[in-house]
């Protein structure tokens, strides 16, 4: 699961949406818009594959950085994080682990002592087992799992659970999700079983569990069924300026929902690289493109995607519409037959803020606007490595520090989040 410490990203067509729960958005076009994030645009993603010299720079989405080393005290150890989430005064923390162990850590935000655990494991009041991820807003933390279809809440002051809110999508609805004014936003990802096979990209509810609107794409299920069905992997989704997005496999779409409406913002144009909906798990899907990350600022909209067994990266800009694309050698996962074509490894992008990891997926979205690189005794010595020989940074006394860090760790210690914080 560590692969999911990442960066995370989605897509679009011409639909705007209506008010009217379980149906499609329809096509927006007439509409006078005055916030540019609000416009529909169309990325030409198929005939821009036109591999550019210059260098995917971090610097281009990402504006500054800072380092928290978490405090290592005996009821706090943990190892490389398996979600996190940074809210303005606390670090909440999840770790690969033992199932018995306390669900999240939480430390002070800015000196990284340990406060509280929150959550246990059981089936209690308030208790769950295999958390999959953690939303921090105002008072409270949610926490999600991957066998109950409901968010556990806890007061952040003191730990105690509140109440659960349940999920109206049934199945793995609870991996990417973002809480607003008592609304939940959540990203279903196609795998819902009742009596035939239904899909949906994105679902805003209330707090009850009510669906207030969703997206759901405008499928022909002719010879959909459990056995024969569209294997669409998890949701890629983001949120910008506080409003979630995800991209649509579908119907190429990324779709943001403003207040209580969904609505269309990119249409990805994939052309022959678009995968069928029916082509079953295999080699196969080497020749289509399939996204796995997208990050955004107020520049720029950056994806990542395999095709081909290599791994590819698109800059969208915003103002200038240009497109443009690097490509990398890539390891594919060979160990599984009929796998090969997912890329397991590409650097992905040259890391001028600091030096640290220049592995796209070794970032993980810690908030809205920020995304983390952990370091742990795993792999210090690498990401050591890799910083005493960077040059050109835009940071060179944070590069130290963080070497300094590095330096300091002992064997025992907890390890140091790396926060970088995307531009507005």
């Amino acid at each position: 699961m560590k692969y999911l410490l990442t960066l995370c990203m989605g897509f679009f067509m011409l639909l705007s949406c209506n008010n009217k729960s379980s149906q499609s958005a329809a096509i927006a076009t007439d509409e006078p818009e005055v916030n540019e994030d609000t416009l529909f645009r169309v990325i030409d993603l198929a005939n821009n594959l036109k591999p550019c010299s210059d260098s995917l720079l971090l610097s281009d989405i990402v504006e500054d950085v800072e380092y928290v080393k978490l405090e290592a005290v005996d009821n706090a150890l943990v190892g490389e994080m398996y979600k996190g989430y940074v809210s303005d005064s606390a670090i909440f923390f999840s770790c690969i682990g033992s199932p018995i162990r306390p669900h999240i850590f939480m430390f002070d935000r800015f000196t990284g002592k340990f406060i509280r655990t929150i959550g246990k494991s059981g089936q209690g009041p308030g208790e769950m087992y295999s958390p999959v991820n953690v939303v921090a807003k105002d008072s409270l933390v949610y926490l999600s799992s991957d066998y109950r279809d409901e968010l556990f809440v806890y007061k952040i002051k003191n730990g105690e659970f509140v109440r659960c809110i349940p999920l109206n999508k049934p199945y793995a609805s609870a991996w990417y999700y973002y809480i607003g004014d008592n609304r939940v936003i959540h990203f279903p990802f196609y795998n819902v079983w009742d009596g035939k096979y239904s899909m949906c990209d994105m679902t805003i509810q209330d707090f009850d569990g009510n669906i207030i609107q969703e997206q759901t794409p405008e499928v022909d299920y002719t010879g959909f069924d459990y056995r024969n069905k569209p294997n669409t992997g998890f949701a890629v989704a983001w949120a910008y300026k506080n409003h979630p997005n995800v991209y649509s496999f579908f119907t190429d779409t990324i779709y943001a929902a403003f207040d209580d409406t969904i609505r269309p913002r990119y249409l990805l144009s994939l052309g022959k690289y678009k995968r069928p909906l029916q082509l079953k798990v295999s080699p196969e899907w080497k020749n289509y493109i399939i996204f796995h990350h997208f990050c955004e600022t107020k520049d720029c909209l950056l994806g990542s995607f395999g095709l081909e067994q290599k791994a590819w990266f698109f800059r969208y800009d915003k103002k200038s519409k240009e497109i443009k694309t690097w490509k990398q050698e890539a390891k594919p996962w060979d160990n599984l037959p009929g796998f090969e074509w997912i890329i397991r490894s590409a650097p992905g992008i040259t890391n001028d803020i600091d030096g640290c990891s220049d592995h796209l997926r070794k970032m993980s979205y810690v908030n809205e606007n920020q995304f983390a690189i952990c370091i742990t005794q795993d792999n210090m010595d690498e990401i050591r490595k890799i910083v005493s020989e960077s040059t050109n940074v835009k940071f060179p006394e944070k590069r130290q520090q963080l070497l300094d860090m590095i330096d300091s760790m002992g064997p025992d210690d907890n390890p140091i989040l790396a926060i970088y914080k995307l531009k507005d």
